[in-house]
């Protein structure tokens, strides 16, 4: 929608204000105003301060571009507000101009199709991470090369693809075209094959369709050729006229005064002549012919051509060969023999030609003069039979006038040609053979108006170029109706001229390539033509223009024959035929009918990752998230550690605590694609951990993993005296963290592998928590690897629980025995803000009287309980009753470990004593830890809840 623009140059005269419409405004301010005015102000809708609408920051200019409607544009005298109207002007001016004119930030590198919301296909990702797929998930493999798509003999076009699915081995469960079976789409061919393995041949892990038995083409396509149609480039105004006849020195007349050249040319035209033929016609006649290294072209016919001597033309279409090409593979050293398909078709110059009867047949050998210049495929030539029509023309017993000439004068009933004999030699032979006129011998001529239609030039950029490949469709067929109402064959013939590019420049000899297609076609239909060429000529790219040449056909009343140029490739075949450590797929595919592109290729597999056991054991496919961490660390290209730097029994035993605890292994599944470079081992390692309720940590130099679940004790107790003095902090909370009304949570929907979302959200006025989306600001969780409904929903509860039941938050210095901590641990964590705390330590113990730091006062009636911090990381509560002295109790049972009371203890055992009632209180989950120095470690708690894991067990 058009946006409307009042500039006021002058707010007191109307007659200087501008209305225009406009796309976006930024843009059309830029325009008006190499600096914006710096007493200008923008209003939307109208002039009010309340819509002021000037930028002052790049995102005031990004919601500048987002609005509708009017905007008036106000440029003010600069006596008025002077000081306010520059200050804000200024920031104006700035904001506008810079923020338009600055540089846009370079566009991260595109990520993997298989993390995408929406839109999945398969693309390139030039200089992007190859995909690490890790657990079960549907793929969309990336391409590798760019697709080159070709016609096969059937007319039907051709797709193939080389793309990679990821680095490892992975176990495929099933291939797919969008949404269909790959088996069931017609005319396709699907392999895959494993790291190291040969891209050609039958060892595949995946197959449908037929082998590939030949390397890929690597190509580049040229971005300039779009379809363009290609135009014929004369108009005809004189169509088979008997009365037009010819004169030596270049003299075209007609009988009587009925045709006035004058009404359809000018001097300095081009003047295409059309069927004038007179004496010997040619001849046109179809078989097997061999072409030999000599230059030479036979053919056994069962037709007596006379003076077949006489014919300096020989035409050839349809001249389709093959050939055979060994190299030997680099890497295994084995030959390898490759077959290619070329085209001889052309018009050649015949220096000489012979006649041999055999009883009833007649072998006829043509000489060809520099065939190689017509057509460079005869560097391919041995000795090659292949099937195709030839026509001879240009018999030196009679004469061939047809050419495309210039007009150097011109009269009502004459026109006179230049340099006649130059283009076409036959203009010598009219005296000898016709008097030096043709005048009577009733030949129907057509006469065209010449212009210049060529498309091109277009460059492309490529190294050592060995074929070019055209691409051409007839978007309705190719045919023509005569007048008896009979369908009959039409043609597009296309002229091709190319040359070689250096350093950005052409360089070397001009290239041409007569293409020519003949058919009876009502349907659209396309067809490919393939140009050998020199790669050490051709070493850095190619320009290329086309045209189209008319056809001349009599007595049709219909013609169609509108010919598109579809696709250029140049390219030569890769030599590269294994592939180390990914998994390579290729693919052959036919397009739509009538199709002028291929559809969005959307080609996926279910796969899941094949790992080595622990890491070192046999491949074998696994979603086992304990799995992925260890073989992520140990890859040489992730984690880089050494098996002796990541503790694999832990890890394993972790995994199966979490299986354990859930009673199944969905919750220790991990399945997801790596595709960002720029992500760190301890990222990846974090993502992998979390999917299944865990974290990771470094135990000394090893790598282990934690799983988050319900703790019946605590791990360490803090009290005064293993605090910083004055560095506790706590904050109460009243009602849900940033007011929070539920949870949306991202994870992959393993039905269709789709991106989902599920919600929860909280009634404040009933309580209840609901599983739908009428949450209006719930806390957004995108999660990477889960593959499961039920985990997903268990996780979101976790999530929502720790919001509903958080607190009291705290905040606090600890001494260095903090150190032993991981996240998520259960601590004791005495009230040290308060001015009265049972706490300290334990200075003495006979049997089950303890001797305390601190004096510990008892209210009657109450029970107390004793937290003890003891020696292996672990804390013990334990009943407790007055002792004699007030710093005396008495434990109503022993400890489970010795106590540390001697004096020469740098750290003895710490305790804390409470009311049975606060008991719950002094339990907090640690959330962050981070160091302040050598000594001390800042740590933020909440309070700990076993609520938070009440849904653990109701969905899986």
């Amino acid at each position: 929608m058009k946006k409307t623009v009042i500039i006021c140059r002058d707010p007191y005269d109307q007659t200087t204000w501008t209305t225009e419409q406009v796309d976006d405004v930024c843009a059309y301010l830029k325009q008006q105003f190499e600096v914006f005015p710096e007493f200008a102000k923008i209003y939307h809708g109208t002039v009010a301060e309340s819509h002021d609408v000037t930028p002052k920051s790049k995102v005031d200019i990004e919601h500048l571009r987002q609005l509708e409607g009017t905007f008036y544009v106000v440029i003010y005298p600069a006596w008025i507000q002077y000081i306010y109207y520059a200050v804000v002007a200024i920031m104006a001016a700035f904001s506008v101009y810079s923020i338009l004119t600055m540089p846009k930030p370079q566009a991260q590198t595109v990520g993997s199709s298989n993390n995408e919301l929406q839109g999945r296909s398969n693309k390139a990702r030039l200089k992007g991470r190859i995909p690490d797929i890790y657990g079960k998930l549907r793929a969309y493999p990336d391409l590798a090369a760019v697709t080159y798509n070709y016609y096969n003999q059937n007319g039907d076009e051709i797709e193939e693809c080389l793309m990679c699915l990821g680095r490892g081995h992975y176990q495929i469960h099933d291939v797919r075209d969008a949404d269909t079976a790959a088996e069931g789409v017609a005319g396709m061919s699907v392999s895959i094959y494993d790291p190291d393995t040969s891209i050609i041949g039958e060892e595949t892990i995946y197959r449908t369709g037929s082998t590939f038995t030949e390397l890929p083409m690597l190509v580049s396509k040229s971005a300039s050729i779009n379809g363009q149609s290609l135009v014929e480039p004369s108009n005809t105004v004189i169509s088979e006229d008997t009365r037009v006849y010819f004169m030596t020195g270049g003299i075209i007349k007609a009988e009587g005064d009925a045709i006035n050249f004058t009404n359809f040319f000018k001097v300095g035209d081009g003047i295409e002549i059309t069927g004038a033929e007179y004496g010997l016609a040619n001849e046109t006649f179809g078989g097997v012919f061999t072409a030999n290294s000599n230059n030479t072209l036979s053919v056994t016919l069962d037709l007596d051509l006379e003076n077949v001597d006489s014919f300096k033309t020989l035409s050839l279409v349809g001249a389709l060969f093959s050939y055979e090409v060994t190299s030997v593979d680099p890497e295994t050293a084995e030959e390898i023999i490759t077959t290619y398909n070329s085209d001889l078709s052309g018009e050649y110059e015949v220096e000489s030609a012979s006649k041999t009867q055999t009883g009833a047949n007649f072998t006829y050998v043509f000489t060809i003069s520099n065939p190689k210049q017509v057509n460079y495929n005869w560097n391919h030539i041995t000795s090659n039979s292949f099937t195709a029509t030839a026509t001879l023309k240009n018999s030196v017993l009679g004469v061939t006038l047809d050419d495309t000439y210039s007009i150097s004068a011109i009269q009502a009933n004459q026109i006179t040609l230049a340099n006649v004999s130059i283009i076409n030699s036959d203009w010598d032979n009219l005296d000898a053979l016709y008097g030096g006129s043709t005048r009577g011998l009733s030949v129907p001529v057509t006469l065209d108006v010449v212009e210049s239609r060529w498309v091109g030039w277009f460059e492309v950029d490529f190294e050592e170029i060995e074929q070019i490949t055209l691409n051409f469709n007839f978007p309705q067929g190719a045919y023509s109706v005569g007048t008896n109402g009979k369908t009959y064959e039409d043609a597009g013939i296309c002229n091709f001229e190319y040359q070689a590019m250096l350093n950005g420049n052409p360089t070397g000899a001009i290239y041409s390539s007569r293409i020519v297609k003949w058919a009876k076609i009502k349907n659209s239909f396309g067809f490919t033509h393939v140009i050998q060429t020199d790669p050490t000529v051709f070493s850095d790219g190619v320009r290329f223009r086309m045209s189209k040449e008319s056809v001349h056909i009599s007595s049709k009343t219909q013609r169609v024959n509108e010919l598109k140029i579809k696709d250029v490739y140049v390219g030569r075949q890769l030599d590269k035929t294994i592939y180390s450590g990914v998994t390579m797929l290729r693919t052959r595919q036919v397009a739509t009918s009538g199709a002028l592109s291929m559809k969005e290729r959307k080609l996926n597999c279910l796969v899941t990752r094949k790992l080595p056991v622990d890491g070192v054991g046999v491949l074998t496919a696994t979603r086992d998230a304990g799995q992925v961490l260890i073989n992520m660390a140990l890859d040489a290209y992730i984690g880089r550690r050494t098996l002796s730097e990541v503790d694999v029994e832990q890890i394993k035993a972790e995994t199966n605590k979490v299986k354990t605890y859930f009673g199944s292994s969905a919750p220790a599944e991990f399945s997801y694609t790596f595709d960002d470079a720029e992500l760190s081992f301890e990222e990846q390692a974090g993502m992998v951990a979390s999917a299944c309720f865990s974290e990771c940590y470094r135990y000394g130099n090893k790598l282990r993993m934690r799983f988050e679940q319900p703790q019946e004790t605590s791990v360490l107790l803090f009290n005064h005296r293993n605090k910083v003095p004055q560095s506790e902090k706590r904050t109460y909370t009243f009602g849900i963290q940033k007011d929070y009304d539920g949870i949306k949570l991202e994870y992959t929907d393993p039905d269709d592998d789709e991106r989902v979302n599920y919600y929860l959200s909280y009634n404040s006025a009933t309580g209840e928590v609901t599983e739908d989306s009428s949450a209006t600001n719930p806390l957004e969780i995108t999660t990477s690897g889960i593959r499961n409904v039920a985990v997903a929903k268990t996780r979101a509860w976790r999530e929502w629980n720790k919001l509903q039941y958080q607190r009291v938050s705290v905040d606090f210095d600890a001494l260095d025995e903090s150190e032993l901590l991981m996240r998520n641990d259960r601590v004791l964590v005495a009230d040290n803000t308060v001015i009265s705390t049972q706490d300290g330590e334990v200075v003495g113990q006979n049997g089950f009287t303890l001797t305390l730091s601190q004096n510990v006062e008892f209210k009657d009636g109450v029970d107390y309980y004793c937290f003890l911090q003891l020696s292996d990381g672990s804390t013990q509560s334990i009943l407790c009753h007055p002792g004699e002295m007030t710093n005396e109790i008495i434990l109503t049972e022993s400890p489970r470990l010795p106590l540390v009371i001697d004096p020469d203890r740098y750290v003895k055992t710490l305790y804390t004593v409470v009311e049975s009632s606060e008991a719950a209180k002094q339990a907090f989950m640690l959330t962050e830890m981070s160091p302040n120095d050598q000594m001390t470690n800042k740590l933020t708690c909440i309070n700990y809840d076993a609520r938070y894991y009440e849904k653990d067990h109701s969905y899986i």
